[in-house]
């Protein structure tokens, strides 16, 4: 923001997230309260956001976009580890605990929100959620994704065998961080010199991405809406690519590049 500043840039287009209206149920439009809730991400996005503030009270011009669940060609989180949840055939989320909505916006709309924000011919110094042209739940999202990659039809998952496997991995995964974190030097050295230890490393970090977590239950719950009626009026944003085109572009970038180079 400084240094755009002082080079006189005429606009900026700084990309928050949703994050920062906390998680839980509700609608919210761009004048909801920001709400710290402790994670790093979101409250470092909620503290970016105060920073533009400064600046636009300074002169600069600011505008603030808030994408939601942003899935398509490069998204780990949101594409990649679910498409490798799938495929290995060990899923582990019921119907129950993925009954929330999921708010997924593709990444060419954002790119597209972008673009909008930066091309309006009236000053933007404005901020503005950014989502996309349909809401489904979490499930549907999954059973999208899942009948996209040609895959049997999802096992129905009860809620109780879900939440023992997330219970039982948890300390694996807290052992795993504090290893990680404390001797890197150590396990990597194992993983470059012992084909058994480099074995039983693989199959641990498996079965760590393919366990949720008890946020992921949380999140997958939630019922939250993020109007973008702001952004239609204001800049002209309206997102274009529903959720069967977005997930049908998303398995052929994967099967593009294969699954390990899309975590890349």
């Amino acid at each position: 923001l400084e240094a755009a500043r002082r080079a006189g840039v005429p606009r900026i287009v700084h990309l928050s997230t949703i994050d920062v209206y906390g998680r839980g149920d509700g609608t919210y439009t761009e004048e909801a309260p920001r709400k710290r809730e402790g994670g790093a991400y979101g409250d470092s996005k909620i503290a970016a956001e105060e920073a533009v503030e400064e600046y636009r009270s300074m002169g600069s011009n600011v505008a603030v976009l808030r994408p939601t669940i942003v899935y398509g060609p490069g998204s780990v989180s949101w594409t990649v580890e679910f498409a490798e949840r799938l495929l290995a055939g060990t899923w582990l989320l019921s119907d129950e605990d993925t009954s929330g909505l999921c708010n997924l916006v593709y990444v060419d709309d954002v790119a597209a929100a972008v673009l909008r924000s930066l091309e309006t011919p009236a000053p933007c110094n404005e901020t503005f959620n950014v989502n996309g042209p349909e809401t489904i739940t979490w499930a549907a999202y999954f059973r999208t994704l899942n009948d996209a990659l040609d895959l049997p039809p999802l096992p129905k998952v009860s809620r109780g065998r879900s939440h023992l496997a997330a219970r039982a991995m948890a300390p694996v995964r807290t052992t795993a961080k504090w290893v990680l974190r404390r001797a890197p030097g150590l396990v990597m050295g194992l993983y470059q010199k012992s084909a058994l230890a480099r074995k039983l490393m693989k199959g641990a970090e498996s079965a760590i991405r393919q366990t949720p977590t008890a946020g992921e239950f949380h999140l997958y719950s939630i019922n939250a809406l993020f109007p973008t009626s702001k952004a239609e009026r204001l800049i002209g944003f309206r997102p274009a690519i529903g959720v069967a085109e977005g997930v049908a572009l998303s398995v052929a970038w994967l099967r593009h590049v294969g699954i390990e180079r899309a975590r890349v």
